[in-house]
């Protein structure tokens, strides 16, 4: 059939795409609504080509019933292949001309901005979704703004813009041997071709509907094309529940999985994921210490948690590679990862401490472990001369217990890829291997939860993205059991295999403080990504409150969230434990149960809210507390003049006693012996310091208990009397306490008041 020169339309049941006949996109429309969803001002383009960095437009597009040719001033040419389904539309390269280092599919402009799913990449609106799939890894979601084709950005084959939003994606062409930045650090990097490494093959798929239909739509996507379509219970994990269930990572061993195990089980966790199992990373070889059986001995503990229905899951950090590990010592692997090679200028006896080289092309840059490799050895140096003759000094020959040769001159001398966790990398060739360990380690002990943690690694391939999503393809396909991914990244493709992140770490502070803004924005990311909410990982220590606990719960609830929860075996001596685990398993079967309503959620959300759960007998209560803060300084005062400052509150709602707050805030300084008086009738002295970053807490049950900036117990401090029972009416509250007026320490004070009380069902949900 013989191609014409006019605009083309494809149409699914529910959308339709127009080409116009100079290869932009003419037209993006629902045909569920009639209306247009396409960027006037700013239409896309059905494909670009890019050539030597400089980006091209197609000028004149010609098509038949399936093909479409696209023409470029430059003489290049691209043919490709459209399909449409009911469901969906497909364009696939089926040819380019020689000479073009990377193809763009759109962007497809359109005005849609209310949700923009950066990641899966869909947009929508209340009425209308439109949204761009990869359909293998070469093709890449996201704006192609660096040659090892690396998105960095947390996702953009969906962006917003003035106009509204764009869809789009990328191939790279491997196919060649390049020279270019890997890892957007290490530049000048030689990076081979591999096999399938051309622009023909990269495919993409478009769709649109209403937005209720989205993931029904990815589905279909997924089985028809190929795509990985890992599954959970026989669900596909993206409609799932199993995957935004709450787990527990600790340092269990053989010898107390045992209690760990129930410990998880009574708080309704879903999984116990070990944070650090082992001694190297690349062969995956357990700490006997832990498990003095090896893997035997890690399959009997997920033998133990499958039989009491929990996932038994374990850490790593992706593709890094211990010094430790056999790819490293004794024998160093020839497939470490590699900046570049040079070659000696000049023999090297065992013992020299100066390396001579022939140019310092790959040595100059500065890295945490600064290592070369040369025949079996890996040698560690400080710095390289300035000037030629150029010499790496400061050499620490046989590093990492391999040994010291003697090298003529001429001999192949190459600079490692390193990090600043003290680990070198496998190339394109020996990451194939390591994630065939990854996945051995799995089918062998049956462990069923796993973090691609430190998922940025697989960059030091040089292959960008495709190394990303391969790598843990990798491990997917080779896996013989269902296994929960996680990771420390998001990527459009690997969105498929991915069944959460669960951002938020607990170094920080205590439960409130440590990336509580972080864990918080996240969800709005989740939710624009079809991904379960999670919060992210939270510390219990021997000191931690129920309190905090409470907390972090209700922001569960609020999001329907899971969570990671750090147990380790030391944390179990706190007091609590027992009331923590109640309130754990308590919130959490309410949150799976469905009892929160709307308005209940919305007040759970908020961080600033506190909210706690009351069993009285057959009934369960949701309590809701509100905050009144004050804010006390110390004053340069006349002689005589009081140093006390007096604050008026109300108390709505109900008799209550209110938990009262001190926080000391600042870099120095102290408050000293604090003063709290109420409504002129109670009068309480605390004899204590407390030093900036501390806080004293006071409620009707423990007295008083002085914490530090992370939330630990420093102390408990008695006290004469409990603070009053509080009428509904307005009170006085006044405080005193000796600060320098010079110190920049400040007193903030909150006082946490009952609000409300409602009750959530009329049956105790089971503890």
């Amino acid at each position: 059939m013989s191609r014409v020169s006019q605009a083309q339309q494809y149409n699914s049941h529910s959308f339709s795409l127009k080409v116009g006949d100079d290869g932009r996109i003419g037209s993006l429309k629902s045909l569920t609504n009639g209306h247009e969803y396409g960027s006037i001002d700013s239409p896309g383009v059905l494909l670009q080509l890019v050539e030597k960095g400089k980006v091209l437009r197609p000028v004149r597009a010609a098509f038949d019933k399936e093909n479409i040719e696209l023409f470029f001033a430059d003489g290049k040419v691209a043919q490709i292949k459209a399909a449409v389904n009911s469901l969906y539309i497909t364009f696939r390269l089926i040819s380019v001309s020689n000479g073009v280092s990377a193809i763009k599919w759109g962007p497809f402009n359109t005005f849609i901005n209310d949700t923009i799913g950066n990641t899966v990449g869909v947009v929508r609106s209340r009425a209308f979704a439109i949204g761009i799939q990869g359909l293998n890894k070469k093709t890449s979601g996201g704006e192609l703004v660096n040659e090892e084709g690396a998105v960095f950005e947390r996702g953009t084959t969906a962006t917003e813009k003035r106009f509204g939003s764009s869809l789009q994606a990328f191939t790279i062409n491997r196919s060649y041997d390049r020279e270019i930045t890997v890892w957007g650090r290490w530049p000048d990097v030689p990076v081979k071709k591999i096999e399938d490494g051309g622009l023909n093959g990269s495919s993409i798929a478009i769709f649109g509907c209403v937005p209720s239909q989205v993931l029904s739509i990815i589905e279909s996507i997924t089985q028809r094309e190929g795509l990985p379509y890992p599954k959970l219970k026989n669900r596909w994990i993206k409609q799932s529940p199993e995957t935004g269930k709450p787990y527990m990572i600790t340092s269990f061993s053989e010898s107390n999985i045992d209690t760990l195990l129930s410990y998880a089980k009574k708080m309704g966790m879903a999984a116990v994921y070990h944070e650090d199992p082992f001694e190297t990373w690349g062969h995956f070889v357990l700490k006997k210490s832990l498990f003095p059986n090896g893997r035997a001995g890690f399959k009997a503990c997920v033998e133990k948690a499958h039989s009491m229905g929990l996932r038994l899951g374990f850490h790593t950090l992706t593709n890094f590679i211990t010094t430790n590990d056999a790819y490293v010592t004794p024998t160093p692997s020839p497939d470490l990862a590699q900046a570049g090679s040079d070659e000696l200028s000049a023999d090297v006896s065992a013992n020299a401490s100066e390396i001579p080289v022939m140019s310092d092309k790959y040595f100059k840059l500065k890295s945490d472990l600064n290592s070369v490799l040369i025949g079996n050895e890996i040698i560690r140096f400080t710095s390289i001369t300035e000037m030629p003759p150029f010499r790496l000094i400061g050499c620490v020959r046989g590093a990492f217990g391999t040994r010291k040769q003697t090298y003529k001159a001429g001999t192949t001398i190459s600079r490692l890829i390193d990090h600043p966790y003290k680990v070198f990398f496998p190339d394109w060739k020996l990451q194939k291997k390591v994630a065939e360990n990854l996945a051995a380690f799995i089918n062998e002990t049956g462990a069923d939860q796993m973090d691609f943690d430190g998922h940025e690694g697989t960059y030091a391939t040089g292959m960008g993205d495709l190394s990303f999503n391969t790598f843990a393809e990798d491990v997917f396909k080779k896996a013989d059991h269902a296994v929960v991914f996680g990771s420390s990244r998001d990527n459009h493709y690997f969105w498929h295999i991915n069944s959460y992140l669960n951002w938020g770490e607990p170094w920080y502070g205590g439960f409130r403080e440590s990336q509580s803004e972080l864990r918080i924005t996240n969800q709005k990311f989740y939710e624009d990504n079809y991904m379960p909410n999670m919060l992210g990982w939270f510390l219990i220590t021997a000191q931690t409150s129920p309190d905090d606990i409470d907390w972090m719960l209700a922001r569960a609830a609020g999001y329907n969230a899971g969570y990671a929860l750090v147990l380790r075996p030391e944390a179990l001596t706190n007091p609590h434990m027992q009331n923590i685990v109640s309130r754990i398993k308590l919130w959490t079967s309410v949150q799976q149960a469905g009892l929160f309503n709307i308005a209940q959620k919305l007040w759970l959300k908020n961080p600033d809210n506190d909210a706690e759960l009351q069993q009285r007998g057959t009934l369960l209560y949701f309590q809701m507390f509100k905050k009144v803060e004050l804010a006390y300084e110390a004053k340069v005062l006349q002689p005589g003049q009081p140093t006390s400052e007096s604050w008026q509150f109300d108390n709505e709602d109900i008799k209550q006693v209110p938990t009262l707050i001190i926080h000391a805030e600042g870099e120095d300084g102290q408050i000293t012996n604090p003063i709290i008086d109420i409504d002129h009738t109670f009068h309480l002295l605390i004899q204590t310091a407390i030093q900036a970053g501390q806080t004293l807490i006071l409620n009707d049950a423990n007295g008083a208990s002085l914490y530090d900036s992370k939330g630990k117990i420093i102390k408990r401090i008695p006290i004469i009397a409990n603070l009053p029972e509080l009428t509904k009416t307005t009170h006085t509250l006044t405080f005193d306490g000796t600060t320098d007026v010079n110190s920049p320490v400040k007193v903030r004070i909150e006082l946490k008041l009952l609000k409300n009380e409602e009750l959530l069902t009329n049956s105790m949900v089971n503890n």
